[in-house]
């Protein structure tokens, strides 16, 4: 894996991150943060996943 791949993937990992922390602070109710959540946990596998990595 390239340095630049393992960079956007350690970006994408830290997203999540900070998006599950705020999501414990709603105690899991803000659906635009799950939403969010969801999408960003996709693209994170679907990177992670693609023939370049």
């Amino acid at each position: 894996m390239h340095c630049n791949d393992k960079r956007t993937l350690f970006v994408l990992k830290q997203g999540i991150e900070e998006i599950w922390e705020e999501l414990k602070k709603t105690d899991f109710s803000n659906e635009n943060l799950i939403k969010q959540l969801s999408e960003e946990i996709q693209e994170y596998f679907e990177y992670s996943n693609s023939p370049s990595n």
